[in-house]
C-alpha cells in the first residue's frame, strides 16, 4: 500500500468535500470497499433496520440516498 502524504490525504480530503456537497452519491461510495458496514441510530428510524446497521455499498448507498434528498 502507498505511503499517504500530505499532498495525496489533502487531495482525498478535497474529493470527499466536494462529492458530499455535490450529493453525488457514486462518487461518495467510491470512497469505500464493497462489503463496509455502517451502524448508526438513524439506520433504524430510516431504513427501519432494527440493529441500526447496513452492509455493503447498495445497501449503505440506499440509506445515504433517502438521507441526502433531506438535506439540502
Amino acid at each position: 500500500m502507498p505511503m499517504v502524504t500530505q499532498e495525496s490525504a489533502l487531495k482525498f480530503a478535497q474529493h470527499w468535500v466536494e462529492s458530499w456537497n455535490s450529493h453525488d452519491l457514486e462518487n461518495i461510495l467510491s470512497h469505500y470497499s464493497d462489503d463496509f458496514e455502517m451502524t448508526t441510530l438513524f439506520i433504524v428510524s430510516i431504513m427501519n433496520e432494527p440493529s441500526g446497521t447496513l452492509r455493503g455499498k447498495d445497501k449503505v448507498g440506499s440509506y445515504w440516498s433517502n438521507a441526502l434528498k433531506k438535506i439540502p
